[in-house]
């Protein structure tokens, strides 16, 4: 056995975990998945994108499908997980984008409207998902619309929801006379298993502590290595009809949701003893639930990067080609981007002055309008 104090400091890990989506890891492991199943192009066109990041510590896929976790108020019992170039940030006004709260109330508890229709509007992972979809693609190219800055905010972010909604508990709300307003996706929840306890919500977003390694600490080179790993154990014509996207894209999120939701019912809700639920209890659960989820949540990770890739070529044909580097107007200021995926890329162009650091790429903003 470890130490007793280790063990304490074990327990208490998982409990402190903010409300926040599957770890860095599962995200920077979709994002890949999804990399990996662009061309070439695709994937000249976004690693260009990020490497015009505004936030330089976010300029390649695996870190950018961080960002939306990265740039939310830190739990303060937490402070101990950030990195040196990352300040406490406050931008907590998108933290609703992050899941769906579909009510579940199999006890039948009343609920108000508030809590009825939680998961209805815009304002949430499914919600933010269709709007940056529809937006992005009818751009059809347009030269001069949109920004580097706008593509950022609105691929990062897209990145991350799509693979929220396919985490099952950032899909639904569970509700019974304990838990009056809502168990917020098994966050209020905790099981022990094998002598350890964490809350349900945080063990799923980091498939039982199997996957919790942070951007910038990770190792990217191993990281490829496990989403081959990974595509090779689940591979595409494995999902069969769950890759046969329908050509009404935007309704198909509802139906991703959907099917997340439902496999929370069946791997998590309908194996707890519902009617007891609370948050001042600990539910033991067997091996083998933790077994069978891990496999679903593995599973969902990498259908996740398989979707995400056929949005992305969507999204990724209709940029303008001024910001795909294809004529030179937006490309003065901007030769110097790289990708971190990809090593330099110099294009036959002066580098810009390092000294300058980011304000050439700053003021690099302005020169697209002329």
């Amino acid at each position: 056995m470890r130490n007793p104090i280790q063990a304490l400091l074990l327990c208490a890990l998982p409990l402190i975990q903010r409300v926040a989506s599957w770890s860095d890891e599962p995200h920077m492991l979709i994002a890949y998945i999804a990399y990996e199943n662009l061309n070439d192009n695709e994937k000249a066109t976004i690693d260009r994108i990020f490497a015009h990041s505004h936030d330089k510590d976010f300029d390649n896929i695996i870190s950018a499908a961080t960002w939306p976790d990265h740039i939310k108020t830190p739990d303060p019992r937490r402070s101990h997980h950030s990195f040196p170039f990352e300040r406490s940030e406050i931008l907590d006004i998108f933290n609703d984008w992050h899941y769906v709260k579909t009510p579940y109330n199999p006890t039948k508890v009343h609920l108000p409207p508030k809590h009825l229709y939680g998961h209805k509007g815009k304002h949430n992972a499914a919600g933010i998902t269709k709007h940056i979809y529809r937006t992005l693609v009818s751009i059809k190219k347009k030269p001069k619309y949109g920004s580097y800055y706008s593509y950022n905010f609105y691929l990062k972010y897209f990145i991350h929801l799509f693979a929220d909604i396919h985490q099952p508990l950032h899909t639904l709300n569970f509700f019974n006379g304990h838990l009056i307003n809502g168990d917020k996706g098994g966050n209020d929840i905790t099981v022990t298993y094998g002598g350890l306890n964490g809350n349900i919500h945080y063990l799923c977003d980091s498939i039982f502590n199997s996957r919790r390694k942070k951007w910038p600490t990770v190792d990217v080179q191993k990281l490829k290595r496990d989403a081959t790993t990974l595509m090779n154990s689940f591979p595409a014509h494995a999902f069969r009809s769950q890759l046969r996207i329908p050509r009404d894209k935007i309704a198909y999120i509802d139906t991703i949701v959907h099917q997340a939701y439902e496999l929370a019912l069946e791997y998590v809700y309908n194996k707890l003893p519902m009617h007891d639920l609370s948050k001042d209890k600990i539910f033991p659960v067997s091996k083998m639930f933790v077994t069978q989820l891990k496999n679903v949540l593995n599973h969902q990770m990498v259908l996740a990067g398989y979707r995400l890739a056929q949005y992305l070529k969507d999204i990724l044909e209709n940029v303008p080609d001024d910001l795909k580097g294809q004529d030179n107007s937006a490309d003065i200021q901007h030769s110097g981007g790289r990708s971190s995926l990809e090593g330099p890329r110099f294009e036959g162009k002066p580098i810009p002055n390092p000294l300058l650091g980011l304000d050439s790429t700053r003021t690099g903003h302005h020169h697209h309008h002329h």
